[in-house]
């Protein structure tokens, strides 16, 4: 076997030190993926779950903790309870028969940062991989854009790499570089030359009997990209057209949002069959001051961007396909500060959505009025203050790797959350 080979069938070393083969790093040529699909939307600094899908009215004697309870009810969508907030009425009166609500998610930090690692990793120390990395390696990491990341946290622990689409015009001139726009400026017999020659120079790089591992990594994976071209092409038949991208879109007087745009490259890579997940990213939650005004935009923008995800999701028709997993690192006080603000609180929550599921249309764990998270018997799903547990990010990760079919896999085998009671929230 030559060096070539040698780089061909092996990869990075990960933390176990088990050797993968290189297919389950990189991307390669192959026929489309058709599987399942997983979408993460990670809420970024923090959303507010009394005003959302965990709804508080205010108490006698305490400090409020929301205002729309002052002159409103808490409003219920088939057995979910949602707060009269924003477009709420609207989202959960068309969805409530495709979600679970977790509420109660302790994620035991504060901080921004913690908080992000824990919720979207399920441990609150670095080195664990998102649950959209492991779901792309296991089903589909033959596909050039397996992983897509829009920002957020997008560890992947060695098990595959994440393709960024910020960008729809550079995507192209990627794709078909020898075009600006609709002018070509090579005809195809140069660019077969040129693509040949630099082929050639790479294999002979390959041979450099000197090059480090780090550099043999590297180089064997960009071979592997210039073998994805081609597939990747394809994707342009179904990228929306310039005129119907949607910009960004201003959320509220201090922040600005791509999420509707992200939103319809993911399902163009998912309808292309070359993206099996991607994690989705909108901020502007982190709101010390001027709390409710700032987010009734964001909420109103959330749903409205859900509303397109699942109907664009439909007119591919991937919608019996796809799970989406929504969170936040972190949650709001239940009070209001001196700025009618609100600032950090570790109780949080999870939504799952599936097209009709099962498990749908329920509402699994619970907080008091003042946000405190209850314990909850693993066996019952209820409260149960002496024999039950706080729902920590490691059991909602734990349980949706089991319904994804990634539990006791290869790509979970080295990320175990050992000593975690099982939460059945898909039975």
């Amino acid at each position: 076997m030559n060096r070539r080979e040698f780089i061909k069938k092996t990869a990075l070393i990960g933390a176990s030190g088990l050797m993968l083969p290189a297919a389950r790093l990189y991307g390669a040529v192959d026929g489309g993926y058709t599987g399942r699909l997983l979408i993460q939307l990670q809420v970024n600094g923090g959303w507010d779950v009394s005003s959302y899908c965990d709804p508080k009215g205010n108490q006698p004697g305490e400090p409020a903790i929301t205002h729309w309870s002052e002159a409103g009810d808490i409003q219920q969508a088939g057995n979910i309870p949602f707060a009269p907030f924003a477009n709420n009425a609207f989202l959960f009166e068309k969805y409530h028969r495709d979600m679970l609500v977790i509420n109660g998610v302790d994620l035991q930090t504060n901080s921004h940062e913690t908080g992000t690692t824990h919720n979207w990793s399920g441990r609150v120390a670095e080195g664990y991989p998102t649950l959209t990395a492991m779901f792309a390696a296991k089903n589909a990491p033959e596909q050039p854009l397996s992983y897509i990341n829009f920002g957020g946290h997008a560890q992947t622990a060695g098990l595959i790499r994440h393709s960024r689409l910020d960008n729809i015009d550079a995507l192209k001139e990627i794709i078909r570089p020898e075009s600006i726009g609709d002018d070509t400026l090579r005809n195809a017999d140069d660019l077969a030359r040129i693509r040949a020659a630099a082929q050639a120079r790479l294999e002979r790089q390959l041979d450099n009997v000197y090059l480090t591992p780090r550099k043999m990594n590297n180089m064997s994976a960009y071979q592997q990209a210039l073998n994805s071209r081609s597939s990747l092409a394809k994707l342009t038949n179904y990228l929306p057209s310039q005129s119907d991208i949607i910009e960004y879109q201003q959320v509220n007087m201090e922040t600005d949002s791509d999420l509707q745009r992200q939103i319809q490259l993911t399902i163009a890579a998912f309808d292309s069959g070359l993206a099996s997940a991607s994690d989705l990213y909108t901020g502007g939650y982190d709101t010390h001051s001027n709390h409710d005004l700032l987010h009734e935009g964001l909420f109103t923008h959330l749903n409205e961007s859900i509303d397109l995800l699942w109907s664009l999701a439909e007119a591919a028709n991937i919608a019996d396909r796809l799970t989406v997993v929504i969170g936040s690192e972190i949650s709001r006080t239940p009070y209001y500060n001196a700025d009618n603000g609100k600032d950090h609180w570790p109780i949080g929550s999870v939504i799952v959505m599936e097209k009709s599921p099962s498990w749908g249309n329920r509402v699994i764990g619970s907080t008091d009025e003042a946000q405190n998270a209850h314990n909850i018997n693993p066996g019952t799903m209820e409260q149960d203050d002496a024999g039950g547990t706080h729902i920590y990010p490691k059991h909602v990760h734990k349980a949706l790797r089991r319904h994804l079919g990634l539990e006791n896999t290869f790509v979970d085998q080295d990320f175990k959350f050992l000593g975690a009671e099982d939460f059945d929230f898909f039975g």
